[in-house]
């Protein structure tokens, strides 16, 4: 069992370089033209290595890590920065989501067909497509993974950025996802059990965990009954206080609870998905306290030597800054998020050059690595997919 804050080893210092806003722009424009140019309308983008687990597999055509962010990401990025996109990617999405749905597969958010539906609407308007999307979030409300990538957390998203807007269509969707999972909400461990890849466990975090079902709760509070409201942060407050790692100023939380186990410090697992989940928490001096005492121990460890993406890498751990620097205002933050910013652009090409090939992924390859350079050009902390569209 890990007792440590984080593992040392998992991370290292930022590059002596300084953030350089013309060379940011410049990998940013490089990797979408790289990412275009290596479309494929058939096969679409090879998933990585290192996204390969085996037989869990999901085609790689979802959000999380295939085509569907990818064209989402692109699609955002090309009209930002000026850049002509070659490749037809409203007629890929139609044959993604169709392909998809044929396979049966889950109508998850992150994974499944409920993500490709929703990028049709959120890129191109298609009504259809978002009502086919909103199926798919009433079919997926009582998944038994309770957690963000498969389950109904997950798959509330899309309406959660349409009630952010002030779009209501939904509510009476999102408001029954809050309810299955307040039932599911133990009271004596304040987690949820999760029942995925064969096994129960229970974690604590962003991807998989207590963090990321929670915000389903934050982002739309004015959907709970009075009293839940009431509850939930007193809730929040506990969970965060009861599966702590402390050092000196610093906190993260363990990755798995009962029994205790894990110390990872990324987007999925630990303090960064944490502090991102936890962005629509009312401000308080106690709140205050524990999010500046999770950005004290991203900065502290450095980035991740894994790889320069958003759910286990770099990119992610930056955005948690970029967060904190948004919450308070406090320029310590973004300039820790600009020293992760100019470390990734480094990381970026070396990391493709030791693992033997590009990732276009969103969440873990180099579009999404481009996603948080252009956040932080233009200080604004809204992952897009999850606080954005």
């Amino acid at each position: 069992m890990h007792s440590e804050l984080y593992d040392a080893g998992e991370h290292a210092p930022c590059a002596a370089i300084p953030f350089d806003p013309s060379a940011a722009q410049h990998f940013i424009e490089r990797t979408i033209a790289a990412a275009d140019e290596a479309f494929h309308p058939a096969t679409f983008w090879p998933l990585h290595p290192e996204d390969q687990y085996g037989e869990h597999d999901p085609p790689a055509v979802g959000v999380y890590n295939g085509a569907a962010g990818t064209i989402w990401a692109l699609t955002r990025l090309a009209a930002r920065y000026g850049v002509t996109l070659r490749s037809d990617y409203a007629s890929a999405l139609a044959k993604i989501e169709g392909e998809l749905r044929d396979t049966g597969a889950v109508p998850s958010y992150s994974m499944g067909t409920g993500g490709v539906a929703f990028v049709r609407y959120a890129l191109f308007g298609d009504e259809e497509a978002l009502q086919r999307c909103m199926a798919d979030a009433r079919a997926n409300s009582d998944n038994p993974t309770r957690e963000f990538l498969w389950g109904a957390p997950g798959t509330s998203i899309p309406a959660l950025l349409l009630h952010e807007r002030g779009d209501r269509r939904f509510d009476a969707e999102l408001a029954h996802v809050q309810d299955v999972l307040w039932s599911q909400w133990d009271t004596a461990t304040e987690l949820w059990t999760q029942d995925m890849y064969g096994q129960e466990r229970r974690f604590v975090g962003a991807g998989h965990g207590a963090a990321g079902n929670v915000a389903v709760f934050l982002r739309a509070p004015d959907l709970l009954p009075v009293d839940r409201r009431e509850q939930l942060f007193a809730r929040i407050e506990s969970l965060l206080e009861r599966y702590a790692l402390f050092d000196g100023s610093a906190r993260n939380w363990w990755s798995l609870a009962l029994p205790e186990f894990g110390n990872r410090l990324q987007w999925c697992h630990g303090a960064p998905g944490i502090v991102m989940s936890l962005r629509s928490l009312p401000r308080n001096e106690r709140i205050d306290a524990l999010l500046a005492q999770a950005g004290a121990a991203i900065e502290r460890a450095g980035p991740l030597k894994k790889g320069p993406g958003i759910c286990h890498g770099t990119a992610g751990n930056g955005f948690a800054l970029l967060y904190l620097a948004a919450r308070t205002g406090d320029e310590r933050w973004l300039d820790a998020a600009r020293r992760f910013a100019a470390h990734a652009i480094e990381q970026t090409p070396r990391w493709v050059r030791e693992s033997g090939m590009h990732s276009a992924s969103l969440m873990t390859g180099e579009t999404g690595v481009a996603l948080f350079i252009d956040a932080v050009l233009r200080n604004d902390a809204a992952l897009l997919s999850i606080d954005t569209m």
